[in-house]
């Protein structure tokens, strides 16, 4: 019991001091670029994917098409010193459809996920700085994207284009048995299609939270966010400021499993001239359980949360995902993810009660030093208590990339 109680009054490695920057260091040792320009190093990327879909407008009544995805990447870092770097990860795609000729891109597509990012180190505070863009047609994003798609709550829409671009800042300030950290977003979410330029906001997002150790294995805390949203013309959703609050948990277990599980309070607020049913006052809460053996690793999420609507000014939604991912067969990467959500649409003039089910699997394989071969399957599955506003689609995708 002393050994114990010894090992835990020694400070433990910094989150955000010297320590996290040389694990830093280490990391982008390890990464692998093929290409040097001066202290710039590249790597490049070209993939095209064979897209089968049974419904292309996500429609009561489906249309089927087949779409040709062709795409690069670009991963760019600079090491301005030991400690401090900076990267650019960049996708760029076209999706061009066989039958239905008028949803072809008019511009080249910019995936979710590019991002401008700058890692600062500062004594015991770690300082990241970003710039996240993409641009999108599609209703969903039309490459490989595991389970963690954003849901857009529309039917019958073959184009939906529109720029997001979200800037901002994350600081960490290790002082040993607590790391305090803050952050804020500011993000342009524009429509360039017309018939979604109410959609067009800007929004300011705040984030805190201070963590205590409650030894080598466990942590708690209390964390808050906080968010403003002003829409460009307030036709069908509405300005509005909102706030969640609580405690969290974090455990990492012997078996190689890590818990994280929070909850609290939140509300949000709408002006008084706002129509409908706007205004909540409710709670929130999630739990994630992840696991890693030399077989496969596993994660399960579960929780409850309001976020900004679609149609109306608030979702909320109570949700539950399963993912797994393995490399047990020899030169082949199995994924597979699993999800479900009930939800409502509510606040203005607009009311909607649904189920939302999506399921995906992918099977890729290195078979060369630069090649690559995917192979992925997704399902959706949307139930409404509105008329024709339910539909379902399957797609099978083939894919191909090349890495030089």
């Amino acid at each position: 019991m002393f050994a114990a109680a010894a090992g835990y009054a020694q400070p433990r490695d910094s989150l955000a001091g010297e320590s996290a920057a040389q694990a830093l260091k280490r990391s982008i040792e390890t990464e692998e670029y093929n290409l040097r320009y001066g202290p710039v190093q590249l790597k490049t990327g070209a993939s095209v994917g064979v897209s089968y879909t049974d419904n292309v407008f996500y429609s009561h009544n489906p249309t089927e098409d087949l779409l040709v995805n062709p795409e690069i990447t670009l991963a760019a870092l600079w090491t301005m010193t030991e400690l401090n770097a900076l990267r650019l990860s960049l996708g760029l795609s076209y999706e061009w459809y066989l039958k239905n000729r008028a949803l072809n891109s008019d511009a080249p597509l910019i995936n979710p996920g590019s991002e401008l990012a700058f890692n600062l180190f500062v004594g015991d505070v770690r300082i990241r700085l970003y710039d996240r863009f993409s641009y999108q047609e599609s209703l969903f994003f039309n490459s490989f994207s595991g389970e963690n798609t954003r849901f857009y709550n529309f039917n019958d829409v073959g184009t939906f284009s529109r720029l997001n671009n979200e800037a901002g800042f994350d600081v960490d300030w290790d002082l040993n048995k607590v790391v305090l950290s803050a952050g804020y977003n500011h993000e342009n979410f524009i429509s360039t299609t017309s018939s979604f330029d109410y959609l067009n906001r800007a929004s300011e997002r705040f984030a805190a939270s201070a963590r205590f150790s409650l030894g080598d294995e466990a942590q708690s805390g209390l964390e808050a966010q906080a968010g403003l949203h002003s829409y460009q013309r307030e036709t069908i959703l509405n300005d509005n400021w909102r706030v969640r609050v609580g405690p969290f948990v974090e455990v990492t277990l012997r078996e190689k499993i890590r818990l994280r599980a929070g909850a609290g309070f939140e509300n949000a607020r709408y002006p008084a001239t706002s129509p409908g049913n706007n205004d909540y006052e409710s709670y929130y809460g999630y739990a994630r359980i992840r696991q890693d053996t030399r077989l496969f690793s596993h994660s399960l999420a579960g929780g409850r949360e309001h976020l900004l609507g679609d149609n109306a000014n608030n979702l909320r939604t109570t949700y539950a995902r399963y993912s797994i991912s393995s490399p047990v067969v020899a030169h082949f990467d199995l994924e597979a993810n699993l999800s479900i959500n009930f939800a409502e649409e509510f606040g203005g003039a607009f009311d909607e009660k649904f189920t939302y089910y999506g399921a995906g699997f992918r099977v890729g394989s290195q078979f060369h030093k630069y090649w690559r071969a995917d192979l992925g399957y997704e399902f959706r599955l949307k139930e409404s208590d509105l008329a024709s506003r339910d539909f379902h689609r399957n797609r099978v995708t083939v894919g191909v990339t090349y890495s030089f």
